[in-house]
């Protein structure tokens, strides 16, 4: 498929800067759910041996929410809003929304 310039504009990284901020709000709205529950509620679980230190979630869980950002753009500027597979990125965007609230807030492990 050929790539639509059309979209870009006269800035070109203006609609990148959407989907990171849309992706980041996603994850920061997480924290209000998690950070009073690491301590308390996530300590107490049972996790195993090779489970990564907590200082690590925030950094990587970032990084994760702008590759998602970024590979968006790249569907965005080819297939336009209106695309399956921008429907499919704004699922599962919910979908990690939602679990934030389900494990850190609701305590809901199988759902979550």
């Amino acid at each position: 498929m050929l790539l639509d310039r059309s979209r870009e504009g006269p800035n070109p990284y203006r609609p990148l800067m959407g989907f990171i901020i849309l992706a980041l709000l996603v994850g920061v709205s997480g924290s209000f759910f998690t950070e009073a529950n690491i301590p308390t509620w996530y300590a107490g679980l049972a996790k195993p041996d090779f489970n990564p230190p907590n200082w690590l979630f925030a950094p990587v869980w970032t990084a994760l929410y702008i590759v998602m950002a970024v590979a968006a753009w790249r569907v965005w500027r080819i297939t336009g809003l209106k695309s399956p597979e921008l429907g499919l990125w704004g699922a599962q965007l919910v979908l990690n929304g939602l679990w934030t609230p389900l494990f850190f807030g609701a305590h809901l492990l199988l759902p979550a």
